[in-house]
């Protein structure tokens, strides 16, 4: 049976919705997943990835499906181990009626990989009762992230009650577009074109913002990134996309970044950014 905190929730998240012309489903896991936050935020938790864009952008990125943190949680070598972690650090009465219940991780990288990572299936419950699914990705690249975090303020999507703005520490924008680009440079990995076209997405919304103007700083987070995960430099220049990415892009976009972008201005865009990165860091492969 839904609680009436339940129901004011969910009639706030419909009226939200409404006025301001988005879906209701990504203002519910938005909630979700500050509510998350807000527990596992104290643990010295890293936020990253498509969440961390949306706080940065807002409702211009595009809407993601999980929550992805650094930390010592996706150190442990057994699923047992880490989900005893994890119950332990989602505990604590926080007066906003959720509660969190997490299912088995599994692994996303083979056992013994230098940076583990795990994938964990987690409800979101209010005074009970099921409110929503999401997942949450646990990763191990401690050195990675060293010296590229910043203190960040998450807010609700919403009003309501005892749910207050959180303090995260997250990993900073220079350190994010690194991984974007460092992900987009192993487009043709494996023999055959990647379906990424989102890191190239999230790259031209974060140059649109306005958000990557130093390039000493991105270039020292290039070598950093290309270190950790490839012990190597970045290469020399990026690879163009994949004609295929067109449509995809454009949805993607959703009218926000440059007017009338097309796809190899989108790599144009992003090319000079990394060049200039590169050129200013002085290394590449």
């Amino acid at each position: 049976m839904t609680s009436p905190r339940a129901q004011g929730l969910g009639d706030r998240i419909r009226v939200a919705a409404h006025d301001r012309a988005e879906d209701p489903q990504r203002l519910r896991r938005g909630l979700v997943f500050q509510r998350l936050l807000a527990r596992l935020a104290p643990h010295g938790l890293v936020l990253k990835g498509g969440y961390c864009l949306e706080v940065r952008l807002g409702q211009v990125a595009r809407t993601t499906q999980d929550i992805d943190l650094v930390g010592w949680l996706a150190l442990a070598s057994d699923p047992d181990d880490l989900l005893d972690a994890l119950e332990g650090a989602l505990r604590g009465d926080f007066d906003d009626g959720f509660s969190f219940r997490a299912a088995a991780p599994r692994r996303l990288r083979g056992e013994g990989a230098t940076s583990p990572a795990w994938r964990v299936p987690v409800e979101a419950l209010v005074d009970g009762a099921h409110f929503a699914h999401i997942k949450l990705d646990l990763v191990g690249q401690l050195d990675e992230v060293e010296g590229a975090t910043e203190l960040i303020e998450v807010r609700a999507p919403i009003a309501a009650p005892a749910c207050g703005a959180v303090a995260v520490t997250a990993v900073d924008v220079y350190q994010h577009a690194a991984e974007k680009l460092h992900a987009y440079s192993r487009l043709y990995a494996g023999g055959r074109p990647s379906s990424r076209v989102k890191d190239l997405v999230d790259l031209v919304l974060l140059i649109d913002a306005g958000l990557l103007v130093d390039a000493r700083r991105l270039g020292t987070r290039l070598a950093v990134v290309w270190s950790v995960r490839d012990r190597t430099q970045p290469p020399a220049s990026l690879p163009s996309p994949p004609p295929t990415w067109a449509d995809d892009m454009a949805r993607l976009l959703g009218g926000h970044g440059p007017p009338d972008l097309s796809l190899s201005a989108a790599h144009d865009l992003v090319a000079t950014l990394y060049a200039s990165a590169i050129d200013d860091e002085g290394t590449s492969a």
